[in-house]
């Protein structure tokens, strides 16, 4: 019955590693999901000149899966443009992601740009914001399968610490 218990213990730390492992994955597909979105977003605010609102709504319904609840979250929340700027709804819609600080942050400098400048400027910002987080995606995939090893021997291990210290 101990032998059991131990096995549980290691087991259940085991599956903390890997919840913690996916968490990882989900946030390197947000990210990519929301720089694949920003592509088509730049296309359409330079090439089609599609005001931002409408480019919101489309996002939310036919952007990358992943991007979807915050371009939606965004559409909704422009209906109160005017008691809030722009940049503060782009930065209340930012908060609930799982992304990195780093991610936010150029997320948010490019809320400040948006909507404020002409075509070509705002598709420079945007850029902008996909140099910085390209880098950070890389960055990311680069650490990636070893982060998640090492967070995934550390819990298993926890866990085997531990039942040996109880069993």
């Amino acid at each position: 019955m101990k032998l059991a218990g131990a096995a549980l213990l290691a087991a259940a730390f085991g599956l903390f590693g890997l919840r913690l492992a996916a968490e990882q994955r989900k946030s390197e597909k947000l990210l990519a999901a929301l720089m694949t979105s920003l592509e088509i977003l730049r296309g359409e605010i330079s090439a089609r000149l599609t005001p931002l609102p409408d480019c919101a709504v489309s996002l939310a319904v036919s952007g990358p899966y992943e991007s979807r609840q915050f371009y939606a979250s965004l559409a909704a929340g422009l209906d109160s443009l005017g008691e809030l700027g722009f940049s503060n709804i782009w930065d209340a819609c930012l908060a609930p992601l799982g992304i990195s600080p780093g991610a936010r942050g150029a997320l948010s400098d490019l809320g400040r740009s948006l909507g404020k400048f002409n075509a070509e400027e705002q598709a420079a910002a945007i850029d902008r914001c996909l140099g910085r987080l390209k880098a950070l995606y890389d960055e990311m995939r680069n650490n990636s399968r070893s982060a998640v090893q090492l967070k995934l021997g550390l819990s298993f291990g926890a866990g085997l610490l531990l039942a040996v210290m109880l069993y």
